[in-house]
């Protein structure tokens, strides 16, 4: 089976382009699906014991955890040989760090305030078409108490970013580069799936996370390190939640 899932090396022609594709669809697939059903069927084993707000922190938690655990399958199906060397990169660099931290900087001071110019642009009724006084069923992240509080900041800013990074700067990524064309399809292919994946956020929103893609690709291609794309994403998230709880 793994001699099938394994990558060509190298591609060379349009028919083992096509297959890596389809790979990708297949596995981006099941990965989605055994996530999902894994974690709802942890939770339902004892989930309903917690608080609402713990449920669904925990529920994220291991939506996450089995994204992680999927992909590390998938690189090892896809690259048997050397399949974390592949999958993460090099050992970090110091210049890296800092132009991984600029990027995230930038994306919080410079493309949020384009989401929210943008966002006004379109009907509010289109963008929020629940009804203004209906019930919320969870707490706000920055309303939780105390552990509650400690653990959702904790999945935010680095459980879910390093989930998300293995994926779409990971394998996918990767795989993608092993095409005839390389980079010219994996930065954008990489970049709309990641971008649509959070298409419920508002216009804007998608906006931000497709240019936070596209610094993340960019960062996996110059410097091959996976750790620059998480430390990038990880710093984002939480910048973008300090301006949120300072506001």
């Amino acid at each position: 089976m793994i001699r099938f899932v394994a990558l060509p090396q190298p591609s060379r022609s349009a028919l083992d382009d096509g297959l890596i594709l389809l790979r990708l669809a297949v596995l981006y697939g099941l990965l989605g699906v055994f996530s999902h059903y894994s974690a709802a069927w942890i939770m339902r084993q004892g989930g309903n014991r917690f608080h609402i707000d713990t449920q669904f922190l925990l529920l994220d938690a291991l939506f996450a955890g089995m994204l992680i655990l999927g992909s590390l399958v998938i690189a090892w199906l896809l690259k048997p040989t050397n399949s974390l060397r592949w999958l993460i990169g090099r050992n970090i660099s110091w210049s890296g760090v800092w132009v991984a931290l600029a990027g995230a900087a930038f994306m919080v001071l410079a493309a949020d305030p384009l989401a929210q110019w943008l966002d006004f642009r379109f009907d509010p009724d289109t963008l929020l078409p629940e009804a203004g006084g209906s019930p919320q069923a969870i707490t706000p992240l920055l309303d939780l108490p105390g552990a509650r509080l400690a653990a959702g900041l904790l999945i935010a800013i680095l459980w879910v970013p390093f989930a998300e990074e293995l994926i779409f700067r990971g394998w996918l990524f990767q795989s993608l580069r092993q095409t005839r064309p390389g980079l010219l399809v994996a930065l954008p292919a990489s970049t709309v799936i990641f971008a649509l994946v959070h298409s419920f956020y508002s216009p804007g929103g998608v906006l931000v996370i497709g240019l936070l893609g596209l610094i993340l690709g960019w960062l996996r291609w110059k410097y091959d390190q996976l750790w620059l794309c998480v430390l990038a994403h990880a710093a984002y998230n939480g910048l973008t939640i300090l301006m949120v709880a300072l506001e």
